[in-house]
């Protein structure tokens, strides 16, 4: 999925802005609708995921009329899209942090990595789904091409870290993606990586862990098989 924004992301073009305005006393001005339809969206989201989530009621979160949501977004699959795209910044602000705060240790990187990608997962699991549900987004959205590539690119350099090899740019990504190893290690990684978050959301590792506390049966897991994954991308 991820490698379908990623060439998406290539081709898309900006899209147009229209000006919108509410039925409420005090109007949105340009902008502030589509703000508040996505603010809407996040917020039905958090509380009942995506079964409830539609136009008309990202309509009514915000208190306009059911066809105001039309001029910014022409389907729910673009709304959906732009929220999805949303959660896909927040992960890569996430991932860049954790990349700072590790030196160049490939091992304490791809650790890092992947304690903050299912991290992420577990704060925000509603969202998580929403990200890779493909059936229901608009791939070609701009937004979300581009932040979904945004991810990629810092999945793919925890992966380079092993390898020694210098980073990958957005800009290179889909060029540096195609080198066969480097795509098998990459595959590799994030499938151990996203995986595990899967399996979390779904309660699918309650009986690994057996009893241990939460916090603790994650810190030690992912250290554990971040450390194995780490030291087979290193060998190559």
């Amino acid at each position: 999925m991820v490698e379908r924004f990623v060439f998406a992301y290539a081709k898309q073009n900006m899209g147009s802005f229209l000006v919108v305005t509410s039925e409420k006393k005090n109007q949105y001005h340009h902008g502030e609708l589509r703000e508040a339809l996505l603010a809407a969206a996040e917020e039905i989201l958090d509380e009942g995921g995506i079964q409830g989530l539609s136009l008309r009621a990202c309509a009514r979160r915000a208190g306009v009329s059911h066809a105001a949501p039309k001029h910014h977004f022409n389907d729910v699959a673009n709304l959906l899209a732009e929220v999805a795209a949303r959660g896909f910044s927040r992960l890569s602000r996430a991932l860049r942090k954790a990349r700072e705060e590790v030196v160049d240790d490939p091992e304490d990187r791809f650790i890092a990595t992947a304690r903050t990608y299912v991290t992420f997962a577990r704060d925000y699991p509603a969202y998580f789904r929403l990200m890779f549900r493909s059936d229901a987004l608009n791939l070609k959205n701009e937004a979300l091409t581009s932040a979904a590539a945004e991810t990629f690119t810092e999945m793919t350099n925890t992966i380079t870290v092993q390898r020694h090899q210098p980073d990958v740019t957005p800009e290179n990504l889909v060029e540096r993606i195609r080198e066969e190893r480097l795509s098998v290690d990459v595959l590799i990684g994030w499938s151990h990586i996203h995986g595990y978050a899967q399996l979390l959301l779904e309660g699918q590792l309650d009986v690994f862990a057996a009893g241990e506390d939460p916090d603790v049966f994650l810190e030690r897991t992912l250290t554990q098989t971040g450390r194995r994954i780490s030291q087979v991308l290193q060998k190559g």
